[in-house]
């Protein structure tokens, strides 16, 4: 049978463990929430998007990316063949899907134009048929919000918008057929 003393002493034994418990288990969580809050995001400029038709690829780079607000200087098109009959397939990367994010689909006839608004974590691809309706499909534009860092080092938002011209040079200069 244990003695008062070593009885004493192994409860304090057991508050001494439980205090230092409890002080790791603080420093972890401070730690980690520091870090979180700190951590480095993605420049918005360096996101780029999957497109595939087929077995054709392109990583699509934003098009434009400025403050909001501020006037946004136009960048490259990025082009993607998609004929009639295939179909556009993007993949997201999570720095876009994981907010609110649009996709503007623009046809040859403007009266098949759309635009599909997603949620964050809605989906993490989309596909875009080369035809709706008769109308053949000209550029898809996927847009969103973005946090990034500005000149002085501040967490600032962008508008960014990736914009993938489907057709070829050539067919972009035949006339749009009449209505």
């Amino acid at each position: 049978m244990a003695t008062r003393k070593e009885a004493k002493r192994k409860s304090l034994i057991q508050v001494l463990v439980l205090i230092v418990a409890v002080v790791v288990v603080a420093v972890a969580a401070l730690v980690f929430q520091n870090w979180w809050k700190n951590r480095p995001s993605a420049d918005p400029h360096e996101i780029t998007l999957h497109a595939s038709v087929g077995d054709r690829e392109a990583e699509i780079s934003p098009y434009l990316v400025c403050e909001l607000g501020e006037e946004c200087p136009e960048g490259q098109v990025d082009e993607l063949l998609v004929d009639a009959n295939e179909t556009l397939h993007i993949d997201i990367p999570e720095e876009v899907y994981s907010s609110d994010w649009r996709v503007l689909r623009i046809y040859d006839d403007p009266t098949a134009n759309d635009q599909i608004f997603h949620g964050a974590y809605d989906t993490d691809s989309v596909e875009i048929p080369g035809t709706s309706e008769d109308a053949r499909l000209l550029v898809v534009e996927i847009s969103t919000v973005l946090v990034g860092t500005d000149d002085a080092g501040e967490e600032t938002p962008y508008s960014v918008v990736w914009s993938i011209s489907t057709l070829d040079e050539e067919a972009a200069q035949k006339p749009a057929p009449e209505q």
